[in-house]
């Protein structure tokens, strides 16, 4: 629903459905190995994941070198509107 008004959608699952956490999880496990190779310390829970960095400027550069992957390798979509880079 976009504004109160039901519409559809061409790609992707329904979000809440079954089959979304499933999918998540077979097309991010390419991504958990390769911060793994990187050595990442990192969270994944379905499609949202945290990484770890000693430094603000090591996630800058983190984020830049792992949306080529995201977006190149596993062709996803990253929402850079809720993407954050931030001291916890």
């Amino acid at each position: 629903m976009i504004k109160g008004v039901k519409t559809t959608n061409d790609f992707g699952v329904p979000q809440g459905g079954p089959l979304s956490p499933l999918l998540a999880n077979i097309m991010l496990n390419e991504l958990d190995k390769e911060l793994e190779l990187r050595n990442h310390r990192f969270v994944r829970y379905a499609d949202d994941i945290v990484i770890f960095c000693r430094s603000e400027r090591s996630c800058e550069r983190t984020y830049q070198h792992i949306l080529p992957f995201i977006e190149g390798k596993l062709r996803l979509k990253v929402n850079r509107q809720k993407t954050k880079i931030t001291h916890i």
